[in-house]
């Protein structure tokens, strides 16, 4: 008779639990990795102007990879920087295209940030529980800030080299601990070869792993709070529909609006056609093959403003605001330098825009998403959302190429502490911060020079943007229902928008 030991069946191995494959080789509890991974996902996710928080994550690998293969080649110092994004630009095979993509990357990660922190203010999502995640975002935002800072510095041109050297004084001017941060920048009492090594070791150490870090705090909050949702107005009952249009007083403003826009596109498209209109849009002269393409998709948008306006829908309104600001650009720039072909009528197209522009702001509520009665209010992470986020990632290599292809990065003239450039410019992120320099009158009285009134201003506006939950909370009760806090905002979005582009088109 066999043993009792024998009638026992053997045990399983630790962590099989009859697993095959690489289910066997990983012992997790796959069944339950699945679900944490796939959860639910709000159906507003499936338009892209509400989930432009992966587009910068894109870009941020981007940078990380382009800046790796760059910083081969790459040598700090102030003797061998300029010689290296020489070498980079006109001798390494491809160079250029790389060095471009790294350029361009880096813009559109601040254009995308700055466009994600204004959804998240207009939609008001930094209420509570949230408002810890609103402070992350702000902190993501100044450290990108400051990798283009440190990033355009090294190529140590004439603009660079002079550029690093405003933002020095100005860092020197923060009470307290400014003339200690500025000596830790520069190395020395000025710009040289020791601020080189020092940002160098930022751009490519200290700042990508603090950008990481509040990245992976900020994904956890949003993972820990869930995403905000969004309710939108279903689409109508064929059988309803006719009733109720005879009902509702028609849509007046999109419908004007799509006809400025639909006027404005035929304006652009025919300037792509015929080729005489040179786009030369805040400060950087475009070639006439250039313009062409620009002219042609500002039309094309405009084009696509307008049917989407005329149907009253949201994104057509987001085409038509982001077409408005280039013409306006365009107009503002050519009245200030003298070029417009007819002074009179640029003037009353400026005039006409800007006000468009403001009446799109003020009344965006009267234009609103569609949802599709059939559809649940979530739908799958894996693989519907995926691949959603798969085409994005896809369409941004496109667009990176095109303008990588059609703006590749240029190279001025290499730095010389001994010449001053007639007119210094920042990168045009600082725009607005060099425009308020130039505005901000000293206070003899307090002793304060306009350089230390400009940094003031900006620790306020600083503290403000980092405190704004709160802020809009203390609002709300002063004034309950009144949606003073978006208001509030769209002036604050209109006077940055006003002095970047003012900045710009100045010599």
């Amino acid at each position: 008779m066999a043993s009792e030991a024998e009638k026992q069946p053997s045990p399983e191995p630790v962590g099989h639990s009859g697993a095959t494959g690489w289910e066997a080789l990983i012992p997790l509890d796959w069944s339950r990795l699945r679900h944490l991974t796939n959860e639910p996902v709000p159906q507003h996710l499936k338009r892209w102007w509400f989930s432009l928080g992966g587009t910068p994550a894109y870009l941020f690998l981007i940078q990380i990879t382009t800046g790796i293969l760059l910083t081969f080649y790459y040598h700090p110092g102030a003797e061998e920087a300029y010689e290296s994004v020489r070498r980079i630009t006109y001798v390494v095979p491809y160079g250029w295209f790389l060095r471009s993509v790294h350029m361009w990357s880096s813009n559109l990660m601040i254009v995308t940030l700055i466009l994600h922190l204004l959804r998240v203010f207009f939609t008001r999502s930094y209420r509570s529980p949230r408002t810890l995640n609103w402070v992350f975002g702000v902190v993501l935002l100044l450290l990108t800030l400051s990798m283009g800072f440190t990033g355009y510095s090294l190529v140590y041109e004439q603009l660079s080299f002079w550029g690093a050297t405003v933002a020095t004084n100005l860092t020197e001017s923060v009470p307290l601990i400014g003339p200690a941060m500025a000596a830790f920048i520069r190395g020395g009492p000025d710009v040289g070869s020791g601020t080189m090594t020092r940002l160098f070791l930022l751009h490519i150490g200290l700042l990508p792993g603090l950008m990481i870090g509040v990245l992976g705090l900020h994904l956890t909050f949003v993972r820990l709070h869930g995403v905000t949702e969004y309710e939108f107005e279903p689409d109508e009952d064929p059988a309803t529909a006719a009733g109720a249009k005879s009902k509702r007083r028609p849509a007046v403003v999109p419908m004007l609006l799509a006809v400025l826009t639909g006027v404005g596109a035929a304006w652009a498209l025919l300037s792509a056609l015929t080729g005489h209109h040179v786009f030369d849009l805040v400060g950087y002269e475009f070639l006439s093959s250039t313009s062409r393409v620009l002219w042609l998709f500002v039309g094309l948008g405009l084009a696509a403003g307008a049917v989407g306006l005329w149907m009253g829908r949201l994104g057509g309104l987001y085409v038509f605001l982001a077409a408005d600001v280039l013409v306006l650009a365009k107009l503002t720039r050519d009245l200030l330098t003298h070029e417009a072909a007819n002074t009179a009528l640029w003037t009353v197209g400026l005039l006409v825009l800007l006000g468009a522009l403001v009446v799109a702001l003020v009344s965006h509520r009267r234009f609103r998403e569609k949802a599709n009665a059939a559809e649940g209010k979530t739908y799958n992470f894996f693989p519907e959302h995926a691949l959603t986020e798969l085409l994005i990632g896809t369409g941004l290599l496109f667009a990176l190429t095109m303008l990588c292809l059609l703006f590749p990065s240029e190279l001025g003239e290499q730095a010389n502490p001994q010449v001053t450039p007639e007119h210094i410019k920042p990168e045009w992120y600082f725009y607005f911060q060099f425009r308020v320099l130039k505005l901000s009158p000293g206070i003899a009285a307090l002793g304060l020079t306009s350089l230390d009134v400009s940094v003031l201003l900006t620790g306020v506006l600083l503290a403000i943007l980092f405190l704004w939950p709160w802020i809009d909370s203390f609002i709300e009760k002063l004034a309950p229902g009144r949606n003073l806090p978006v208001y509030i905002g769209i002036v604050g979005f209109l006077v940055f928008l006003t002095f970047t582009v003012w900045e710009a088109m100045v010599p």
